[in-house]
């Protein structure tokens, strides 16, 4: 496939999918989302594809959803944007292809959000993570829904509702990410592990996935919220303020 906000390499057994708009941060907008999707499923439908490695070029893996993007004219606008991102999202782990993720840099909002949900997340000593949707009148998507289940809720509301950054040490220590790697030896850490995966038996490395997922529940009520979100007034000016460089007003509407 062809993309503009992606660098696809494909080296069987290994696909490389690397989220490339650097001068952004690799923030997600919308099409990135929808690149993303398309290439992970892409890559799930070839089989001599054992496993993919989810990056980002330049010095960050991912800053977040653009927030250039949160303009709607109608909630039925805000609810498909809602259901976009989620569906792109989840195809990280809806897939039965192996993902994982290569962390460096900025992980934060949805960043940080799909860099948990892969198979494995791997991350550089100097990387950093962020929850920061509550500051800028929005709340997480994806992970509202998983990480509950990853970190444990007590430790979801913390992050969440405080959008404080943590680094790559605490990550690990909560169960976000599998394992810490220094800066320089991170991608021979990613491919070490994504040579082990591909040793595994294809149709093993399938049931495991599919079996796991079975067990999760349905993203509607984050849909739900998210489009909820996205047509509040607190919103509009979260998003505002954040480019005016000043702090919000909230309003409570």
């Amino acid at each position: 496939m062809e993309a503009d906000h992606l660098l696809l390499e494909r080296a069987p057994p290994i696909q490389r999918i690397t989220l490339n708009r650097p001068d952004r941060l690799n923030a997600l907008a919308t099409q990135t989302w929808a690149e993303l999707r398309d290439a992970l499923r892409e890559a799930d439908e070839d089989d001599e594809i054992r496993v993919i490695v989810l990056g980002g070029e330049g010095r960050a893996f991912c800053s977040g959803d653009d927030i250039a993007d949160f303009e709607f004219e109608t909630t039925a606008d805000a609810r498909a944007y809602a259901r976009h991102i989620m569906s792109c999202g989840l195809t990280i782990e809806r897939i039965e292809t192996p993902v994982i993720s290569s962390v460096h840099g900025l992980a934060h909002g949805g960043g940080c959000e799909i860099a948990a949900l892969a198979d494995v997340t791997i991350a550089s000593e100097e990387a950093t993570f962020r929850l920061p949707e509550a500051l800028v009148g929005a709340v997480p998507g994806i992970g509202l829904v998983r990480f509950p289940e990853l970190i444990g809720l007590k430790r979801t509301r913390e992050l969440m509702l405080t959008g404080r950054e943590f680094d790559a040490t605490e990550a690990h220590d909560i169960g976000l990410v599998n394992e810490v790697a220094p800066a320089d030896e991170l991608e021979d850490v990613v491919d070490s592990r994504a040579e082990d995966v591909a040793r595994t038996a294809p149709v093993s490395a399938q049931l495991i996935k599919r079996i796991l997922n079975s067990r999760l529940e349905d993203e509607a009520e984050a849909v739900n919220a998210l489009t909820l979100i996205f047509t509040m007034d607190d919103a509009v000016e979260g998003m505002e303020a954040f480019f005016d460089g000043r702090e919000p007003e909230w309003s409570g509407n």
